[in-house]
């Protein structure tokens, strides 16, 4: 395991994204929000990305510098063609569209068209949080990225599907990103790079048995992920799951059932307390809530409770002081990527 400096990971981010066609700024934001996951413990949804994004753009699947633009809008709504353009410059641009509607209208909701990946989905309803306001986004895959089983089944149907939400605090804000199921791939193959096994009641092979190994999970044949709450009750995050397509793709008006160009449906939404009990109110109370759901004595086998959030902006403190941790094979694929690109890390 090495240890690297934010800002070390950045500029060799930074330099892949601009190795691959993306203008400066774009691959700024790429890697600011790779580093930052990174950061925050997210490590599936970090600079290892740098590999799989290479091999996006060498395919021809993603599209670096393409216009982001708005197809069609109201004052509350608008639908973005992202242009497979990097997802997290897409995303990006439509939290701030969102927000600026929100400030105007007290809500917002924006969805997208011909998105790429984009990355950890808390970086966006945090961004919406840190204007005041309630955030919430949804993100689904097209049929190619199905690796969740519905409810019963042992055959892709679904993405990982994941929702995220983020509230401001007079501190750090309350921020839940999650997937619909039992775990994101990303960590299942951080975990296959690593060679670690993965708890048990997440996997299955393609027969429909369980399984630990990410190796036997990514075949050939490939076998699939359990939605939330399996094996007793799978069907919670099925149903969960269900409604990240219908948010997240459908209402887009895109067909997450058949091939199409791009990755991600992503869907973000804005709510302004200003046009219902204020921010100022709506900071203090959540405030307030935090704190009642933080002074619970905590059960056996807990040191503490805390709000959804706390964990990750304590392991950014940690991390920026200590370094940020990264396996060795995952290093020699991001500078193996790098190559590709013509880019020496």
């Amino acid at each position: 395991m090495k240890l690297f400096t934010p800002d070390h990971l950045r500029k060799a981010a930074t330099s892949i994204c601009c190795g691959c066609g993306s203008p400066p700024n774009e691959a700024a934001v790429v890697a600011d929000d790779l580093v930052e996951s990174n950061l925050l413990g997210y490590d599936s949804h970090g600079v290892i990305r740098c590999e799989t994004y290479v091999e996006f753009v060498v395919s021809g699947k993603l599209k670096p510098g393409a216009p982001v633009r708005i197809v069609k809008e109201t004052p509350v709504t608008a639908t973005v063609d992202c242009g497979l353009n990097f997802g997290q410059v897409s995303a990006t641009e439509m939290a701030r569209i969102a927000c600026d509607k929100a400030e105007k209208m007290g809500m917002a909701y924006v969805v997208s068209k011909n998105g790429t990946h984009v990355g950890r989905l808390g970086a966006y309803v945090q961004k919406v949080a840190e204007r005041g306001m309630l955030g919430i986004a949804t993100s689904n895959n097209r049929s190619f990225g199905h690796v969740v089983a519905p409810w019963g089944g042992r055959e892709g149907r679904l993405g990982t599907n994941p929702f995220a939400y983020a509230a401001p605090t007079k501190g750090w804000p309350v921020v839940l990103d999650m997937s619909t199921c039992m775990i994101a791939e990303g960590k299942v193959y951080l975990a296959k790079q690593e060679g670690k096994s993965i708890p048990a009641g997440c996997l299955q092979d393609a027969a429909g048995n369980p399984t630990s190994d990410p190796t036997t999970y990514f075949g050939p044949p490939q076998g699939t992920i359990l939605t939330l709450g399996a094996p007793l009750f799978g069907y919670k995050g099925f149903g969960l799951s269900l409604m990240m397509e219908i948010m997240g793709g459908i209402m887009a008006g895109e067909d997450g059932t058949a091939p199409q160009p791009g990755f991600n449906s992503f869907t973000i939404m804005a709510i302004n307390p200003e046009f219902y009990c204020g921010k100022e109110q709506f900071c203090e109370l959540v405030d307030k809530m935090c704190a009642y759901q933080m002074s619970a004595a905590p059960a056996p086998g807990f040191k503490e409770v805390v709000v959804p959030g706390v964990y990750d902006f304590r392991t950014r403190e940690k991390r920026l002081v200590e370094g940020i941790p990264v396996d060795e094979n995952v290093w020699n694929m991001i500078v193996d990527a790098g190559k590709r690109v013509g880019v020496t890390i």
